[in-house]
């Protein structure tokens, strides 16, 4: 009986030592996949309140459903999600994701908010998400991606495919 109540109080000690994950609320954009639930943020990084020119946006994972993140690996920069800058000011940069050279993304201000716009069919749309479904079995390959946000100019909602 006593081993039990020490395990359970220690168990009890453990969870209120786990601190809680804290995702920021807004995001330049995000990118989630078919395979399963978790997605991959991409916020601004700031250095001294403008735009970081080397390093432009922060991308992590958020898995578990929101319960943990965690830096993209070696791939995931190298193969698919990882950044790589075009040009950087301290207020704008172009950037595009390297599995998706040919969408380039201006990192800037609109309206007061740091945002990622892209240019699609005439239209400037302020991108909030980009959804990719993947081709199973394997699920490594990329069937289309899904780019969903609104214009810069009316604020229509608007949704494009690209296929890779």
């Amino acid at each position: 009986m006593n081993s039990r109540f020490l395990a359970v109080c220690l168990l009890a000690l453990l969870c209120l030592s786990i601190k809680a994950v804290t995702i920021p609320k807004e995001h330049v954009f995000l990118f989630e996949r078919s395979t399963n639930g978790n997605y991959i943020c991409y916020d601004i990084n700031l250095k001294d309140g403008k735009l970081c020119e080397k390093e432009p946006l922060t991308a992590y994972w958020v898995l578990g459903g929101g319960t943990r993140t965690e830096g993209l690996t070696f791939l995931d920069r190298k193969m698919a999600f990882g950044v790589k800058v075009v040009s950087a000011k301290k207020d704008e940069a172009t950037v595009y994701l390297t599995a998706h050279k040919d969408l380039k993304i201006r990192i800037c201000r609109h309206k007061g908010k740091w945002v990622g716009i892209v240019r699609l069919d005439g239209h400037e749309m302020i991108l909030r998400k980009m959804f990719a479904q993947m081709k199973p079995p394997l699920s490594v390959k990329c069937e289309y991606v899904d780019l969903f946000g609104t214009d810069a100019t009316t604020g229509e909602k608007l949704r494009k495919r690209i296929t890779p």
